[in-house]
Parts: structure tokens; C-alpha cells; sequence
């Protein structure tokens, strides 16, 4: 499987060019948030070739401030979808399109490492006991996502 790093500013022409190429098989389209890393949201596109079985990931990193891409229905159909689900779990807008919620209706982008879910604050985390024992333990456990946790 190759990998090829594109330009933001690339990214349709790309995968246009991709799907020129014969890569016309769209399998996946995902997100990987990079804080910690870096300061930016790393959105992955998979294609495949239908008759030589190669693969290809486009990958491309877009600000956390301003993280937006261009639409990929127009070239690949099927991409809509997967589009709604990354901007509706990490905040990547689509220009172009159709950016609303697709199962996560509470707002924020909860698979970015730096949102706090409010049910992990809300309910009481259950590593904060011991096992066998009514009574929290003597070091303090908060579930990830939660500001002190480590």
C-alpha cells in the first residue's frame, strides 16, 4: 500500500487524479487527531485499484483551528457519508458538503483528544475503587479526558 502526503490545497485534484489513475474503489475515509504530536487533525483517504487489488492512502493534515476540506462526493459519491462522520467526530468541515450531524448530536467533536465528554465527568469513574472494596483507593483515577488524568 502506498501513501502519498497531499496539500491541503491539493486534496481534490488528488483524488481526481487518483480516481483517473483507476483507484475507483473508495474504501475508506478517516481522522486521526495529532495533538500531542502536532497541532493538526490527519485525514486519511483510502482507495483501490478494483482490477490490480493496490491500494493507496491520501493523507493530509489540516489546522485544528481551521479545519476544512474541500467536498469529495462530486468524485467519489460514497465519500458523503464518510465525510459527515468525520466532520460529526472530529470537526473536519467539507466545503461543499453536507456537514450535518450525522450520529452525534451533542455538539463538539468528541474523538479529538482535547474534549471533555461530560457523561466521564458526570458519573463517578469505577477504577476510582478497588477492587473487593467500598472505599476509593489511595492513588485518585479519572477516566481519559478528564483534565488531571494521565
Amino acid at each position: 500500500m502506498a501513501e502519498y502526503q497531499i496539500p491541503v490545497e491539493q486534496w481534490a485534484s488528488e483524488a481526481a487524479a487518483a480516481r483517473r489513475a483507476g483507484f475507483a474503489l473508495l474504501v475508506n475515509l478517516t481522522a486521526v487527531d495529532e495533538l500531542g504530536r502536532g497541532d493538526e487533525i490527519r485525514v486519511i483517504l483510502t482507495l483501490e485499484h478494483p482490477e490490480t487489488r493496490d491500494r493507496a492512502d491520501l493523507v493530509t493534515r489540516v489546522p485544528r483551528d481551521d479545519s476544512a476540506l474541500p467536498d469529495l462526493a462530486p468524485v467519489f459519491p460514497g465519500a458523503a457519508w464518510l465525510q459527515r462522520q468525520v466532520h460529526d467526530l472530529f470537526g473536519v468541515t467539507f466545503d461543499g458538503g453536507d456537514n450535518r450531524a450525522l450520529i452525534h448530536h451533542a455538539g463538539g467533536a468528541p474523538l479529538r483528544k482535547d474534549v471533555l465528554l461530560e457523561p466521564r465527568q458526570a458519573k463517578p469513574w469505577p477504577g476510582a475503587v478497588e477492587p473487593g472494596s467500598s472505599e476509593p483507593g489511595r492513588r485518585k483515577l479519572l477516566p481519559p479526558g478528564v483534565e488531571g488524568a494521565r
